[in-house]
């Protein structure tokens, strides 16, 4: 049996303190911003968070919505707003645009901080908020482009942030960028898949030959064009997994002796060119039911 199918246990230690040190943080922050990848918005997800938050007012915002299904994530924004849960999307290197949206997004969950100040004469004060998520979602580029320049290290890997850390930006905000912190295990190992193919967890994690196959599968069952563009592959549907990592190391030259392909970095290259949105704009998840 695979680990996709035992299920996947990723906590390492780091995880767990940074968790435990989180408590006080929550506290003191005047909300939490929880960012999760639009492309699997409820997956991308960590239910300790929220026992975590307890009642503390909350904006979620789907990340990465350039490399998202349009209309998938316009149904979740749909889904999560009838629930109540404040929310928007955005393309987090658009960097003006993003500030814009925030200041207006947050005005509600700011007002009773506000109105006290006025009551009591008070200079007003920085806005508080605390900014947690899985790894890879988009923490340290989201505080990134709000700053303007680059504040915290930011790449497209998982576990990259490793301790809190405050960081005051232009306009009275002051946010704590977390480190990305993971369920201890995923017994759906559906919810794990969707994780690795964005890159929320290592890729030491799930073999890429089993991860290259879900990947496979999922365009074949819902964007079987998605190929055609940058490797002239017109229909996923009409080929075998290894048609088309021969299709596409030929394309690319990742040919080894004689006729035999680079198989695996051929693999690697797929899942990577899909998790940078270099193939298209896919959603690995729709809302489970519209409400």
């Amino acid at each position: 049996m695979s680990q996709m199918q035992q299920g996947i246990h990723h906590f390492p230690g780091h995880m767990k303190k940074a968790l435990e040190r989180l408590s006080p943080y929550v506290k003191s922050a005047d909300f939490l911003i929880e960012i999760t990848d639009a492309r699997a918005p409820e997956s991308s997800r960590n239910p300790l968070f929220s026992l975590l938050a307890g009642n503390k007012p909350r904006l979620l915002l789907l990340s990465k919505e350039d490399r998202a299904d349009p209309n998938i994530t316009a149904k979740w924004l749909s889904f999560y707003k009838k629930q109540g849960t404040l929310c928007f999307s955005s393309n987090l290197m658009q960097k003006g645009k993003l500030n814009t949206i925030l200041e207006r997004e947050s005005a509600p969950l700011l007002s009773k901080k506000r109105e006290k100040e006025a009551r009591f004469g008070m200079k007003k004060q920085d806005a508080r908020i605390l900014v947690f998520g899985l790894p890879n979602v988009g923490k340290s580029t989201f505080i990134n482009a709000l700053a303007g320049r680059s504040k915290v290290k930011s790449e497209n890997r998982p576990g990259v942030t490793r301790a809190e850390q405050w960081i005051r930006l232009k306009g009275g905000i002051t946010l704590l960028d977390t480190p990305g912190i993971l369920p201890m295990r995923y017994e759906n190992h559906e919810d794990a898949v969707r994780l690795a193919l964005l890159g929320a967890l290592p890729d030491v994690i799930l073999p890429t030959h089993e991860l290259y196959l879900a990947l496979y599968h999922f365009l074949q069952e819902k964007y079987p064009f998605a190929l055609k563009d940058r490797y002239e592959i017109d229909n996923v549907r009409e080929f075998t997994p290894e048609d088309i990592l021969v299709k596409v190391a030929t394309n690319r030259g990742y040919l080894g002796k004689g006729a035999n392909i680079q198989k695996e970095e051929t693999e690697k290259l797929l899942l990577r060119e899909f998790r940078d949105g270099i193939l298209g704009r896919f959603s690995l998840e729709e809302p489970y039911a519209e409400l």
